[in-house]
């Protein structure tokens, strides 16, 4: 590989070998990058895909099937029968708006295996693919093996990128709801689900916070270049989305794309610890569907909002106690001095102060109340409407319709 923003990563980062031995068209400017296991959906996502609009540049959608050493036989070749279908796919050019390059793991190591590094590895195999175009700028756009597009998928993708600036991107969402296809009581279960993902985003906005982005895995995009700069993705088996775009948001400008081009399926699955398929189970299972209390994000909206004040003054005594119990009294009084000593000017205070209590503080934070706490975890139908009516929307007709709704404006 030729010295180019991509050298200094796959020097100190660790990644497989190259996949692919063949040059990139030069005009090459967007790569999807999918995960697929143990999931012949891939081929309606590929014709999903195929039915978007073309754009002026050049796609390529690597599509990476993967197994470890601990999944079963018939996996294992399901797997190879997937990848055989994309391989005959490729190779007669069956697809025309994009090129796809179907790639194959097997026996990877039990610490590893997972979508995590199935997609990391994907990614990867992107960046190398825009570095031998000395491409920094080029696209890697994140999606799942059984997610559907919108037909202006690809549009507005080349449009934000080339308006906005910005080097990472969320897209909008909303679950395939097709009454043909799921049952319903999977349908409810992922609405449900959906309205969470919603009311937890809406819930941090109540406050500002800097961070307060959808973390969906089908459901982004990055530049190669700042792809690498973050140290690629964490090879993790489950919430590496949410590990990677809170890293991303923290370094990078991530502009949040309003319009709905990604639509993931609501299917009940196993495959990852985290997400959909596992949520929704689950609440099949439990027949009903608890998560945090609001009056936890009015505490938090409290504590943040005295971060200015706190730069030279110490309004400690109206910080909420349980965050001072969670921390711990030295823990904060450290952060807090630690903070004062190394900014310069107010602003760059409060953005400390942001990058120790982040989004990874605030999830263990909620995390310590259950239900025989003081803030209990409440039934989502009744935390959404809580939300709701904190925004000024007092008539709840269609609670998922309204704070989709919501969550799209803000």
């Amino acid at each position: 590989m030729d010295m180019n923003f991509a050298t200094h990563y796959f020097t100190r980062y660790k990644a497989l070998p190259p996949f692919f031995r063949d040059d990139p068209d030069e005009e090459t400017g967007i790569i999807v990058i999918i995960p697929c296991m143990d999931d012949d959906f891939i081929f309606r996502t590929l014709d999903s895909l195929e039915c978007a609009k073309a754009v002026r540049r050049k796609i390529e959608v690597i599509v990476h099937v993967n197994s470890g050493e601990q999944t079963p036989p018939e996996i294992v070749e399901r797997n190879r029968a997937i990848f055989d279908g994309l391989e005959q796919k490729a190779g007669i050019g069956f697809y025309k708006r994009f090129r796809l390059l179907p790639m194959l793991t097997e026996n990877t190591v039990k610490k590893k295996a997972g979508v995590g590094f199935a997609r990391k590895t994907a990614m990867d195999e992107a960046v190398r693919r825009f570095a031998a175009m000395n491409n920094p700028a080029g696209l890697i756009v994140s999606l799942d093996a059984d997610t559907f597009v919108a037909e202006n998928y690809f549009e507005e993708i080349e449009h934000v990128s080339a308006e906005s600036g910005a080097t990472c991107f969320t897209f909008q969402f909303r679950h395939d709801y097709d009454e043909a296809c799921y049952s319903p009581e999977v349908i409810h279960a992922c609405r449900l689900y959906e309205i969470y993902l919603r009311y937890y985003r809406l819930a941090l906005k109540t406050f500002d916070f800097p961070f307060a982005i959808h973390t969906i895995g089908s459901c982004f995009a990055i530049r190669a270049e700042a792809y690498v700069k973050l140290g690629g993705m964490p090879p993790r088996q489950g919430g590496e989305d949410f590990y990677f775009l809170q890293k991303a948001v923290k370094m990078h400008p991530v502009y949040e794309v309003r319009s709905q081009v990604v639509f993931p399926s609501p299917r009940v699955s196993n495959r990852v610890p985290f997400g959909t398929g596992p949520s929704v189970r689950n609440i099949i299972e439990k027949g009903r569907y608890t998560v945090y209390n609001f009056e936890l994000f009015m505490l938090l909206k409290t504590f943040y909002e005295l971060f200015p004040e706190m730069e030279q003054g110490d309004p400690k005594d109206r910080i909420p106690q349980e965050i001072i119990r969670y921390t711990g009294e030295d823990a904060f009084d450290g952060i807090l001095a630690e903070c004062r000593n190394y900014s310069s000017t107010p602003k760059s205070f409060v953005k400390r102060m942001y990058d120790n209590f982040d989004a990874f503080f605030i999830v263990k934070f909620l995390n310590t109340f259950h239900n025989g706490s003081t803030y209990p975890p409440v039934d989502v139908s009744e935390a959404g409407k809580r939300l709701l009516h904190y925004y000024g929307i007092t008539e709840v007709n269609d609670l998922y319709e309204q704070i989709m709704m919501l969550d799209i404006s803000r």
